[in-house]
């Protein structure tokens, strides 16, 4: 019998010519790895569209300034980063990627209300 170990953490079991794999084996984490190219997704739509906005306005930016709506997308978008480990959790808990997706998706309204709330408050000061 021969145990494999990781870390500090048994991550297979051998024993003649057969191995089982315990849940302690960090390879093929679904549930991070969804909750990460979530967050990234969140990240990156948002920089592409400030990107292509500093690219294709430029010029009215410089004549009007940056538009009002750079900031609360902005923070949207940290949230929803934020909020896909929170959905992280979920899966892991419950489901797997699929529920990380779908935690993801009926959180996001909050995360839009929360900024949309906080913005309409900034304002009114």
């Amino acid at each position: 019998m021969s145990v494999t170990v990781w870390r500090h953490y048994a991550t297979a079991v051998s024993l003649g010519g057969l191995t089982q794999e315990t849940n302690d084996n960090p390879v093929g984490d679904p549930d991070t790895d969804t909750a990460l190219a979530l967050g990234a997704l969140a990240c990156g739509t948002y920089l592409l569209w400030a990107g292509g906005f500093a690219l294709l306005g430029a010029r009215g930016a410089a004549e009007r300034g940056l538009p009002a709506s750079l900031v609360p997308l902005g923070k949207a978008a940290v949230g929803a980063a934020l909020v896909a480990w929170l959905a992280c959790l979920v899966g892991v808990g419950w489901g797997g990627p699929v529920a990380v997706v779908v935690a993801w998706l009926v959180m996001l309204p909050v995360v839009g209300w929360s900024v949309a709330v906080r913005d309409r408050h900034a304002r009114c000061r």
